[in-house]
C-alpha cells in the first residue's frame, strides 16, 4: 500500500480564493433564498441599506434549525453533492452559504430559531485570519438584538436570519456607500423575479413563496407568456434518463403586435427576443440557465418566438454539469440528441408566426390575405397583393377594362418594390409600435375601408389587415355603431 500523507489547505487562503469565484450580490442571494425555500420558507425578506453600518440581511420563516444543524451549515462542504436529498431540495455542494455570503462580506451571522430555541454562528474572517484555523464564533444572544431583523425572528414560530456586515467586497472603493449599494443591487430585484418566478404562484400543489425585498415584492415574470390568449403552448415530450423523467413543454410566443410593452419587456427586454429564444431549464421550479440552444443550433430570427421549458430533478444534477452557483448546466449526449430532434417541431411555429405575423397557426374560415407568398421554386420567393382580396374587388368592380388592367399594373408595382430587406432588419431590431399608436392606426385604416367600400364594421374587421388585431375588434365595434 502506498505511503500517504494528509495535506490540510491553509484556511486563510483557502477561504480567501473561494471568495472569487464570482458571484454578484443578485446571484449570491439566490443562492440563499435557495436554502429558505428547501427549509419549507412560504416568506422570505431580504433588507439592505448602505447608510451607517452597510448590510444586507434575508429572513425566512422555514423549520429553522437545530445548534448541531446550525454548526454543520456552517461548516464548508456540509454534503456530499453525490449523496440522496430531498426531492424538493434546491441544494446541491454545501457551499452556498458560505462562499456566496463571503464572496461579498468579512463577517456571516447566521441566527436560527427551531423549536423556541434560537442559535447563532459567525463566519469571522478577522478571526480566522488571527486564528490560522476553520474556526466559527459563537457570539453571546445579547449580541444578536443590534441585528437586522432579528427582533423579527424572535416573533417568529422557526425561521432563519442571515446576516451579511463588513461588506468590503460590495462597497470597495466607494465613496459614497448609500449610492453604490443601490448601484450594486439595481438589478437584484429583476434578477430573482425571473429565477424565482414560478415560486410566486401556486403550482403542482405546492404554495407560493412570498420574496420581498425592501418590501417590495418580486414581480410577476413568466417568459412563456403563458396568460397571453396568443402564446401557442404546443405537445409535450418526457424524457427518460436512468430512470428519472426530464419534461419538456415548448411555447411559441407572439408576435410583437400582440405584446404590451410589459410582455415584451418580460420575453426579451432589453436584449430582444432573438437572444432570449431557446431552452429555460428548470431545476426543481428554480431557473437555472436561460434562453440558449446548447450549440445545438444558432440562434435565428425565425426562431426568435420559440421558447422550451425544461424540467429536471436534483436526481440528475451530476448529467447537466451543475455549478456550485448553480447558475450554468449542460446536458449530456443523451438529452442533447433527443433535443436536437425536438427542434424543428419548436421552431417551426415560431417561423410561422414571424413571417406571418397576428395569425394563428390556423387560420378562422374565410380569411382573405392582403399579401400572398409566392414560391415559385424550392428555396425562391415573394410576395403578390390578393387582387381577390374584398377591398380591392370592391375598387375593380367599379372600374372599365382599361383602368382595371392600369390599376393592376400599378398594384404588381408595389408588391415588386416592397423592401424586403429594410422588413427584415427592421424586424430583427423588435422595433413595435407603441400600442395607443397601434390602436389609433387600426381605427384609421377601417374607417378608410369603410369609406372606400361601403362595407360595415362587422365586415371590415374580418378583413385584413383589421383581422389582425381582434385586441380592438370590440372597441372598433363599439365606436363605428356609434
Amino acid at each position: 500500500m502506498a505511503k500517504t500523507l494528509e495535506v490540510l489547505p491553509d484556511p486563510v487562503s483557502l477561504i480567501e480564493s473561494m471568495r472569487a469565484i464570482g458571484y454578484t450580490p443578485e446571484t449570491a442571494l439566490a443562492d440563499l433564498i435557495d436554502n429558505s425555500i428547501s427549509a419549507g420558507a412560504t416568506s422570505v425578506n431580504i433588507e439592505y441599506d448602505g447608510t451607517g453600518e452597510p448590510f444586507v440581511a434575508v429572513l425566512d420563516d422555514g423549520h429553522g434549525m437545530s445548534a448541531a444543524n446550525l454548526t454543520n451549515a456552517m461548516r464548508h462542504g456540509s454534503s456530499n453533492p453525490v449523496d440522496a436529498r430531498p426531492v424538493q431540495d434546491l441544494g446541491r455542494f454545501g457551499l452556498g452559504l458560505k462562499t456566496a455570503s463571503l464572496s461579498q462580506c468579512r463577517r456571516l451571522t447566521v441566527v436560527t430559531k427551531q423549536e423556541s430555541k434560537i442559535h447563532v454562528r459567525c463566519w469571522d474572517l478577522d478571526v480566522v485570519r488571527a486564528e490560522k484555523r476553520w474556526v466559527v464564533v459563537v457570539p453571546d444572544l445579547r449580541e444578536c438584538r443590534r441585528l437586522p431583523l432579528y427582533e423579527t425572528l424572535r416573533g417568529q414560530d422557526s425561521g432563519t436570519l442571515v446576516v451579511w456586515q463588513q461588506l468590503d467586497r460590495m462597497m470597495s472603493g466607494s465613496l459614497d456607500p448609500a449610492a453604490e449599494m443601490t448601484a450594486r443591487m439595481a438589478n437584484l430585484h429583476q434578477h430573482l423575479s425571473f429565477v424565482f418566478h414560478r415560486y410566486t404562484r401556486r403550482e403542482a400543489g405546492s404554495l407560493p413563496v412570498a420574496i420581498a425585498i425592501n418590501g417590495l415584492p418580486l414581480k410577476l415574470i413568466d417568459p412563456f407568456l403563458k396568460s397571453n390568449s396568443f402564446t401557442q403552448p404546443l405537445e409535450g415530450q418526457t424524457i427518460s434518463v436512468n430512470g428519472q423523467s426530464i419534461y419538456v413543454q415548448p411555447y411559441v410566443l407572439p408576435h410583437m403586435n400582440y405584446l404590451t410593452p410589459d410582455e415584451a419587456e418580460c420575453a426579451g427586454g432589453r436584449e430582444g427576443l432573438r437572444s432570449s429564444q431557446g431552452f429555460y431549464v428548470y431545476r426543481n421550479r428554480r431557473l437555472v440557465i436561460s434562453g440558449t440552444w446548447f450549440r445545438l443550433v444558432p440562434k435565428e430570427e425565425f426562431f426568435k418566438l420559440t421558447r422550451v421549458q425544461v424540467d429536471i430533478p436534483n436526481t440528475l444534477d451530476h448529467l447537466w454539469s451543475l455549478d456550485i452557483k448553480k447558475s450554468a448546466a449542460y446536458p449530456p449526449d443523451i438529452i442533447r440528441n433527443r433535443l436536437r430532434e425536438l427542434i424543428p417541431h419548436f421552431a417551426g411555429t415560431s417561423r410561422k408566426t414571424v413571417t406571418f405575423p397576428g395569425r394563428r397557426q390556423k387560420q378562422p374560415p374565410g380569411f382573405e390575405p392582403l399579401w400572398d407568398r409566392i414560391e415559385p421554386s424550392p428555396g425562391a420567393f415573394r410576395y403578390e397583393l390578393n387582387l381577390d382580396h374584398s377591398i380591392i374587388r370592391s375598387l375593380t368592380d367599379t372600374l372599365d377594362g382599361p383602368a382595371q388592367k392600369a390599376l393592376q399594373h400599378i398594384l404588381n408595382l408595389v408588391a415588386a418594390a416592397l423592401p424586403l430587406e429594410s422588413i427584415y432588419s427592421d424586424m430583427c431590431g423588435d422595433r413595435r409600435t407603441d400600442r395607443e399608436d397601434r390602436y389609433a392606426e387600426t381605427v384609421a385604416v377601417a374607417g378608410r375601408i369603410m369609406e372606400i367600400t361601403g362595407f360595415p364594421i362587422k365586415t371590415v374587421v374580418d378583413l385584413d389587415p383589421v383581422a389582425r388585431f381582434p385586441q380592438y375588434h370590440e372597441q372598433l365595434l363599439k365606436e363605428f355603431e356609434q
